[in-house]
């Protein structure tokens, strides 16, 4: 690939059949209309190159008036214009003169190498749609916003309409695995049914290697959240932009064995007991809020402030509230130093092609993102990373294990595990210790999450993702493929003091609430002790019945697509002080 220079021009015909150029510099295309009384050119276009989709020279029957000699030819410009909320597809459609055709034949090939630096363009799509998630508008937002987008970028499009639950997890049971991404346009649902579908294959490692990126069309969107931030969560175009310019980024999965059926199923984000299932599965009739709904469950759930009765085991990592603070804010502040020197975030395959360019680094985004500077660790994933240990073939060559994920068995918890026993009346004393200490906020038990004997478990929430909703970033210092699942335990406390704790939860600021008990575990196993009080769990927001529930971690195994090769780096992430 010939790249560009620090800057480049080509002359065309405008749409006005006025003159123009096309300039690109310091990583943005802009469109100028020259003007013939020496006045500075007017820009009419201006858009990053990340934005940018597609340039293409195409025959046209135009001929420039008395040139007399061969035909101007066609050049097409796809991009994504403006910035948040107002990010839309823009085509162009100008003129090159036969003189400045070689030129721009050179200069299309340029500006996509720049465009796609270590992407595949062209990507071949599975896009699975919800046409009734959310509230209702799957399948319209898919057509009018996102299929234009993928088309513009000439991607290989295989749509699929959901029609019964579970049915994209049927789909990806048996699909070929000749797809470069799978798209869903629903909620966090869909991406489970497909993680699930993948996750059960008999070819499960492999499968799995396909990234998924999700559309925010569902009532429950955390994924998004997670990828692009609270005010981009329903960025459609983004989302779309997305599927097309994506990063490889492995996260984890669970096994979670319930027992005694010998069940399991596959989560990625979360596992609730307690008030989380009651705000969650209590508020479906009301799908048509959006994510209020969830504020509303909550707010109703704390007013009967109901102890759930468990036994919870876990294998606890760690649980110093400030150390795990400390290590997941220093590695945001290595990855901003290391990333800031290379564009798009990670490595970048061709840099070596691109050393002439001047690209941008500073900490304001300009392409219509929301999202800081890309933070990714640096790693893009291939065929022999992502959770593939390999194996040895003849003379020591290198064979991937593309086979199932190894069966799920019954933990067995030993006296190094954490125990939660929680049963029985609360004390009023224990009531107004976990008062007290909740609203000093930093006593040495509240940094720490030791458990005191006799507090009742409003709500267990174990999770992988830093965010749970855009209104609640229930596991701050949650990090991405890390093979660790954040764990919180909420102790009973009053009323008043949970409604409170509302306050800030967008931001994580509940994290150094002493009531609530942070740990995190590498496997843990709960147990009901009232079958019939609390018959139901969740999995990644879908209900189960259950005795008892064994989980593991799978780290590295799954993969999602990210603008910036990482999660969103939240502001709980950006301070540099404990609190």
């Amino acid at each position: 690939m010939t790249s560009l220079t620090r800057h480049q021009d080509l002359p065309v015909i405008l749409h006005n059949d006025k003159r123009g150029l096309l300039t690109v510099e310091d990583d943005r295309l802009d469109v100028l209309q020259l003007s013939r009384d020496g006045r500075p050119p007017k820009r009419l276009v201006s858009t990053p190159i990340r934005n940018f989709l597609l340039a293409k020279l195409t025959a046209s029957s135009t001929t420039k008036a008395g040139s007399g000699q061969g035909q101007n030819q066609r050049l097409d410009l796809h991009t994504l214009v403006g910035k948040g909320d107002t990010l839309k597809l823009t085509k162009l459609h100008v003129l090159v003169e036969p003189i400045n055709i070689p030129e721009a034949e050179e200069w299309c090939g340029n500006i996509m190498g720049l465009a796609y630096r270590g992407i595949k363009r062209n990507k071949k799509v599975l896009l699975l749609v919800n046409p009734v998630g959310g509230k209702g508008k799957g399948r319209s937002i898919v057509h009018d916003s996102v299929l234009p987008i993928l088309q513009s970028a000439e991607c290989q499009i295989d749509l699929r309409e959901t029609t019964h639950r579970l049915h994209a997890e049927e789909i990806t049971k048996s699909i070929e695995l000749d797809y470069d991404v799978i798209a869903t346009a629903s909620g966090d649902g869909l991406v489970y049914e497909v993680l699930n579908g993948l996750a059960s294959r008999s070819d499960a490692k492999k499968a799995l290697k396909i990234p998924i990126a999700p559309i925010p069309t569902g009532s429950a969107n955390a994924v998004c959240t997670n990828l692009f931030g609270v005010k981009d969560t329903f960025n459609i175009p983004l989302a779309a932009l997305n599927i097309i310019k994506g990063q490889t980024i492995p996260i984890d999965l669970c096994s979670v064995l319930l027992l005694p059926s010998q069940t399991r199923r596959f989560c990625f984000l979360s596992t609730a007991l307690g008030l989380m299932v009651d705000l969650d599965i209590g508020t479906e009739h009301l799908r048509w809020m959006g994510d209020s709904r969830f504020v509303y469950g909550f707010l109703r759930g704390i007013v009967s402030n109901k102890s759930i009765k468990v036994k919870i085991q876990l294998k606890v990592v760690e649980d110093d509230k400030i150390s795990m603070a400390r290590k997941a804010r220093d590695r945001v502040k290595q990855r901003i130093a290391r990333d800031d020197k290379v564009w798009g975030g990670g490595t970048d395959p061709l840099v070596n092609g691109v050393n002439g360019l001047n690209i941008k680094t500073s900490t304001t985004r300009d392409d219509g993102l929301r999202t800081p500077l890309p933070l990714s660790d640096g790693q893009v994933i291939d065929s022999t990373d992502g959770g593939d240990e390999g194996q040895g073939g003849e003379d020591g060559e290198y064979v991937p294990d593309h086979g199932p994920i190894p069966e799920a068995k019954p933990l067995e918890p030993d006296s190094t595990w954490v125990t939660i026993d929680s049963w029985g009346a609360v004390s009023k004393s224990t009531l107004k210790r976990s008062s007290i200490g909740s609203l000093r906020g930093r006593s040495a038990n509240g940094l720490k999450g030791d458990w005191i004997d006799g507090e009742g478990v409003l709500y267990f929430y174990a999770g992988m993702m830093p965010w749970v909703a855009r209104d609640l970033m229930q596991w701050p210092v949650s990090i991405s493929g890390d093979g660790l699942i954040d764990v919180v335990v909420q102790s009973i406390v009053p009323r008043m003091m949970m409604a409170n704790a509302i306050t800030g939860a967008e931001k994580g600021e509940a994290y150094w609430l002493e009531c609530q008990h942070y740990y995190k575990v590498s496997a843990l196993v709960v147990e009901n002790l009232d079958k019939e009080g609390q018959p139901i769990f969740t999995i990644d927001g879908e209900s189960f019945p259950w005795d008892t529930f064994h989980v593991e971690v799978h780290p590295r195994i799954a993969n999602l697509l990210s603008l910036n090769g990482d999660f969103y780096v939240s502001d709980f992430l950006r301070k540099h002080d404990e609190k």
